[in-house]
């Protein structure tokens, strides 16, 4: 685990160094992710240059989340805001028609433009905290929670970002709970995809390596994962261009 720390450390160094910002700005939010990202975010460069934004979403976020992130930033020593995000929704779904999946999108999608407006005014670079797990099923919001200018865990399954948690002294209450993208009262990972984490990452292995054993796997789950990898393709990719230049001379 130390290697993996050192390198996630030196990444975050040699990348603000390099883009030459004053540092790193992350949307945490009481979750083992945001927390482990946070952490070692500190830990290479040093609290005054790292921003941790809280985003809670009256009626949706619990209150123990942003309990979390809030006792996380103040044991890090680092700079840290609150903004409610629920009001500033609200007042713009006044103009919109009632969509739960695309209210819980737009609610990740105002977290990002918050966390751009302050890494421009401050010449920082987001930090995203997804991981590898979420990165490959595509479970992530569209223009959302997955943009960022860096993602130093989306290398590590979630499995391993809760060990690294533990490594690197992450309260246990954090690493004990359930991964709550929340974007909707009482959303768990782990309930919209139907599967645990556990499950999820050892498939997602075998997946990469080619070699998907039958007898290891209910079928129903494999054929579950392979079709959120297929149905979210499209977000890990650019937008298509419409190819017209060969027409003008």
């Amino acid at each position: 685990m130390e290697q993996i720390c050192n390198i996630i450390q030196e990444f975050f160094v040699s990348e603000v160094q390099e883009r030459r910002a004053t540092g790193v700005v992350i949307g945490i939010s009481g979750g083992i992710d945001s927390s482990v990202v946070a952490a070692l975010a500190v830990k290479a460069l040093r609290p005054t240059s790292v921003l941790a934004l809280l985003m809670p979403e009256e009626g949706v976020t619990p209150k123990e989340d942003t309990d979390d992130a809030i006792e996380l930033a103040t044991n890090l020593s680092v700079p840290y805001r609150l903004i409610e995000i629920g009001q500033k929704k609200l007042e713009i779904m006044k103009d919109l028609p009632s969509d739960s999946l695309a209210q819980g999108n737009l609610s990740a999608r105002i977290r990002m433009c918050i966390l751009y407006f302050f890494a421009s005014h401050m010449k920082m670079l987001v930090a995203g905290t997804t991981d590898k797990s979420e990165l490959k099923l595509g479970y992530y919001t569209k223009y959302g929670d997955a943009s960022a200018d860096i993602l130093p865990i989306a290398d590590l399954y979630k499995t391993q970002v809760r060990e690294l948690a533990s490594y690197i002294g992450i309260s246990e209450n954090i690493i004990k709970k359930d991964s709550r993208p929340g974007l909707w009262n009482k959303h768990t990972a782990e309930g919209e995809i139907g599967l645990s984490f556990a499950v999820v990452d050892s498939i997602l292995r075998d997946l990469d390596n080619g070699r998907i054993n039958a007898n290891k796997y209910q079928h129903k789950d494999v054929s579950r994962i392979r079709e959120l990898i297929m149905k979210n393709k499209h977000k890990g990719e650019m937008p298509i261009i419409c190819k017209t230049s060969n027409y003008f001379h």
